[in-house]
């Protein structure tokens, strides 16, 4: 099962293998992604606080590995900072990816995998379906009765975009920090907020860094899904073992049925065009 928010713009045809998912809000502009569309259905969240990614720095060609490393690291720093007193969620900077395949690439299921990776896709890498004005591409694996994250990988397009980590005015192309902040949301299950100044606003111009820095809409919702000290409003009490439990991708009767989510995600907007959520 496949489903995600996506985001389209005026110079795309239409939304590229996605379904928009329903999400709940609170009085704060932030949404929160389900498991589906129904409006009962479970959010999602992850059981620990602790969100260990691992970059394939070497993967992006544009910017020298050390540089698209800074710039991942800040975006991480964007919303550990954000987090300070009223949420315990933690990014960390885990080891470098070795292993490509990712929850998109691979073509199956797998629980047991839960490393987290964030890859550019060069020539010819990234998938035809996804559009050659999709910049990124998270995906997320989740418990379906509960709506626990088990494993998110973040794909980012580098066969169709040109990636850039300066803030020069008139150089900046598709902005590593900018992008991979707005995705980050989506890792920890922010959906797209409909409030213009948050950085998990559903649209961006060529040369866009305004998403490098978190609106207070962004903090409310990560204060709210990962409260310090406190569980994740809406989810359930689990007694099911963790992924160490060495249970089967799918697997039904003690364990919840596994999903895959794809959140399509921050196309290329050329300047003076909106890009719009369809």
């Amino acid at each position: 099962m496949r489903c995600g928010c996506a985001w389209t713009s005026a110079w795309t045809a239409g939304a590229v293998l996605a379904v928009v998912l329903a999400f709940s809000s609170i009085a704060n502009a932030f949404v929160r992604q389900r498991v589906d569309t129904a409006a009962d259905a479970p959010e999602l969240w992850w059981r620990y606080r602790t969100i260990r990614m691992r970059p394939a720095y070497a993967t992006l060609h544009d910017v020298p590995p050390e540089s698209t490393r800074m710039a991942v690291l800040r975006s991480m720093d964007a919303w550990n900072a954000a987090a300070g007193p009223c949420s315990d969620l933690l990014f960390e900077e885990g080891e470098p990816a070795t292993g490509l395949d990712t929850n998109l690439t691979r073509g199956e299921i797998r629980i047991d995998d839960a490393e987290n990776r964030i890859v550019w896709r060069e020539e010819p890498d990234w998938p035809e379906e996804a559009g050659t004005q999709t910049l990124a591409l998270t995906t997320l694996i989740f418990r379906r009765t509960s709506g626990e994250i088990l494993d998110a990988d973040m794909d980012l397009n580098a066969e169709h975009q040109n990636w850039t980590v300066t803030d020069v005015p008139g150089m900046v192309a598709t902005d590593v920090q900018n992008t991979v902040t707005h995705e980050l949301g989506h890792v920890f299950g922010l959906g797209h907020s409909p409030d213009p100044d948050a950085t998990m606003f559903f649209e961006s111009a060529q040369g866009d860094l305004e998403k490098r820095t978190l609106a207070q809409d962004d903090i409310d919702g990560l204060c709210f899904m990962y409260p310090a000290g406190r569980g994740t409003p809406g989810a359930p009490l689990l007694s099911q073992p963790g992924l160490t439990s060495g249970c089967a991708v799918g697997s039904r009767g003690a364990h919840a049925p596994v999903f895959l989510l794809m959140s399509i995600v921050l196309l290329a907007r050329r300047v003076g065009r909106r890009a719009v959520l369809r």
